[in-house]
């Protein structure tokens, strides 16, 4: 099989009759074994990047709860990204029953003002029967941590008239 290498080393001197046994057989044989390893590393590279963009697009329908039926609707040459991943949702997420909006993702910090809002409201008091007295409302106005709980302390104040 002629590939160039035999026309290079076909005048080369150090080579005898035998046509591999010179100077130029050998280094033939180290650049074949250079070639091989190559092609060996590079089929390795590509089958780990495989895998790895297979597992991260695995991880990302997961979080978004897309079936894995719609794996072949990802295209091949895309960035596995959330934000592709939600585009996807957006365009074929009717097709299971998907919506949008719930492939979007809230931001921690909006997530831990919600929560904290919500456990605030859950451990909010009725107000204290009767009026509050200038010291109790300088000492409920030393507690508060937040506006909301100023504002809560406000609208107690105004409806018991204090």
């Amino acid at each position: 099989m002629p590939d160039g290498l035999d026309d290079l080393f076909a005048n080369d001197p150090a080579s005898t009759g035998s046509g591999q046994s010179g100077e130029g057989g050998k280094l033939r044989a180290q650049l074949e074994q250079v070639l091989a390893q190559n092609k060996a590393l590079t089929d390795r590279l590509a089958a780990q990047e495989a895998a790895a963009r297979s597992r991260t697009v695995a991880e990302l329908f997961a979080k978004h709860s897309v079936p894995d039926l719609a794996k072949d609707l990802f295209p091949q040459d895309a960035e596995p990204t959330d934000e592709a991943v939600t585009a996807l949702v957006e365009k074929y997420g009717a097709l299971w029953g998907a919506q949008a909006a719930t492939a979007a993702t809230t931001p921690p910090e909006q997530q831990a003002a919600t929560n904290a809002a919500q456990q605030f409201a859950s451990q909010a008091s009725a107000p204290p029967a009767g009026p509050l007295t200038d010291e109790a409302i300088r000492a409920r106005m030393a507690e508060t941590k937040n506006a909301a709980e100023l504002m809560q302390l406000m609208q107690e104040l105004q409806s018991s008239g204090g």
